[in-house]
């Protein structure tokens, strides 16, 4: 390990006491510390801000925050297969695995190498315009078809692998990765899927007018296309929430399995049904 990255939140100066400790035993071990260059941090860790090199040439990434941090250093660092710990300063924290203390107690053993992780598979929404490609971006969590601030339905026709599914009327479309699956989809009524079959996506339609359209599992194999075919304005692609693309009412937009995957650092001890159990309230842990 000679090289590491820290991510956090532009504004969470409560991750600064934390990083402090983290920048100790990393320089103690003779491992060299990079820094976004933020407002907050440039006050105490100017010397470690980083310039060009912070996304490559990396060892591993440190996310501090919410699950918002984790996906936006998740999409950094998509390409370069760097695995990401995640340290949770937010509310829920699925992605986030470790508490500010178990990152310390833990950090002494992930620099010399000792850890494992998982591989998160990502989607690409490609957006055709005019009969071209228009845009491609790749995310973790969902993208999300939706009205803006209109409050009339809209209409959305599916095919999947060029073959016609169904066309529906309702407040817009989720489609999310199996990582995802705990995010804004489950709360619009999807499943959860297991992070560990990656071979899937969610198709999962918000607020349909019509009760017999259900969200839908499909193989990461098949290409989904969605076309919004109802007139009006103000339609966006909302990417892991933190990307808003503009939809042209002609726009097609093509969901498929992307050619990056992301590495999470697991927590040595915590399982993801511990997890489940801890964030979604499901009960005890005992085996009764």
């Amino acid at each position: 390990m000679q090289k590491i990255a820290i991510n956090l939140h532009p504004d969470d100066e409560g991750s600064l006491k934390i990083i402090s400790a983290l920048i100790k035993k990393a320089h103690a071990k003779g491992v060299q510390v990079l820094l976004p260059n933020y407002p907050i941090i440039q006050k105490d860790f100017a010397s470690l801000i980083a310039k060009n090199d912070m996304y490559t040439n990396v060892d591993i990434a440190i996310a501090i925050g919410g699950d918002g941090t984790f996906i936006r250093t998740a999409r950094i660092f998509a390409a370069s297969n760097v695995p990401i710990l995640g340290v949770n300063r937010g509310r829920l924290g699925f992605l986030n695995e470790f508490l500010p203390q178990e990152a310390l107690d833990y950090f002494d053993e992930i620099l010399k190498g000792n850890f494992t992780y998982s591989k998160r598979k990502m989607l690409k929404a490609n957006i055709i315009r005019d009969g071209e490609q228009y845009t491609a971006v790749d995310y973790l969590n969902d993208a999300v078809i939706t009205k803006g601030s209109f409050s009339r339905p809209i209409r959305i026709r599916l095919e999947l692998n060029d073959e016609f599914v169904t066309c529906y009327s309702g407040d817009g479309l989720i489609i999310a990765t199996a990582t995802g699956s705990t995010a804004y989809s489950l709360s619009a009524g999807g499943p959860i899927v297991l992070p560990d079959d990656e071979s899937v996506f969610i198709v999962n339609p918000i607020c349909p007018h019509t009760l017999a359209i259900r969200p839908m599992v499909v193989p990461d194999s098949m290409v989904l296309s969605a076309r919004v075919v109802t007139t009006i304005e103000n339609l966006l692609l909302t990417v892991d929430g933190q990307e808003a693309i503009a939809l042209q009412e002609t726009d097609i937009v093509h969901f498929s399995r992307s050619s990056y995957v992301v590495h999470i650092i697991n927590h040595p001890s915590r399982r993801y049904f511990d997890v489940l159990r801890q964030k979604l309230g499901w009960g005890a842990n005992n085996t009764e």
